[in-house]
């Protein structure tokens, strides 16, 4: 441990070990996030940000403000959230609901079907679960469709529901759904939009995951991946816990590459690389 009043980088403004261990606490008891002694830098670079954008002098003065300020509070967590995601990550997981998942459910003739993208950053994965699943159905037959994606960062969500993606950010994305996205008025000159159909049946909501959950359930499918690792192992745990009691029998769990399920295993069989399916 470095002395609590020794700085911890030689920047712009003074950032102690006991700083440093206030916004450990403070964004663990606002979001259950846990941050190590690694992100002392990512730490002091976003929250500068804040301090020079209030113009306060030291980071004393910026963690006494954001603790009697619930606006600055989201601001705080939307600048200590990362955002890294794009159009089929992990596309193994893609390749399972394509090839296997998706047209059980059709043979099935399931009429009701419900996706819960958890930590939806900015949007491509929701709506890269949207155009497969268009892709594969019958649409007449499945009218009751709906994807609820979530994230923490007030911020992404404005930018999710505009569904609007760089030329750099659609190049994973296939030739057979291109046709999903097209240049529209609200578009820059190397931006597309996607189609509207698809915005229509995602709900993005802003959602603490160490809050209640305004989801009833039962869900087909909880895709919830590279969020859990910014937990401890007893959060790890009672999340997937708690996404296990909504997911119906046979429904599907699908966790981060780097993810081990932390739960009672009984509930959960797994069927491929971090895919589970509820027994």
């Amino acid at each position: 441990m470095l002395n609590a009043q020794k700085s911890l980088v030689d920047k712009e403004f003074v950032f102690t070990q006991q700083n440093f261990d206030q916004v450990v606490k403070l964004i663990n008891d606002l979001s259950g996030i846990c941050l190590t002694e690694r992100k002392v830098d990512m730490v002091y670079s976003r929250l500068a940000r804040r301090i020079r954008l209030h113009g306060l002098n030291d980071f004393d003065s910026y963690l006494a403000f954001v603790s009697d300020n619930q606006e600055e509070q989201v601001n705080f967590i939307n600048s200590l959230t990362t955002n890294l995601t794009h159009f089929f990550r992990e596309n193994h997981h893609f390749e399972y609901l394509k090839n296997t998942y998706f047209p059980e459910m059709f043979k099935n003739n399931q009429r009701k079907i419900r996706f819960w993208s958890a930590g939806c950053s900015t949007g491509e994965e929701p709506y890269t679960l949207a155009m497969l699943w268009h892709k594969l159905q019958d649409k007449p037959k499945y009218a009751d469709f709906k994807i609820l994606a979530t994230d923490l960062d007030t911020n992404v969500l404005d930018s999710c529901r505009q569904g609007i993606y760089s030329d750099d950010k659609l190049k994973p994305v296939g030739s057979e759904y291109r046709g999903f996205f097209k240049h529209t008025s609200v578009c820059k000159p190397d931006e597309k939009q996607i189609n509207p159909k698809l915005q229509e049946i995602i709900f993005f909501k802003q959602l603490n995951l160490m809050d209640e959950w305004p989801i009833s359930g039962p869900l087909d499918l909880v895709i919830c991946r590279n969020v859990l690792i910014y937990f401890d192992k007893p959060t790890q745990k009672r999340l997937v816990e708690r996404f296990t009691e909504l997911i119906r029998p046979g429904g599907c769990l699908m966790l981060g590459h780097s993810e081990n399920l932390s739960a009672d295993k009984a509930a959960l069989k797994a069927i491929g690389k971090t895919i589970y399916r509820k027994e």
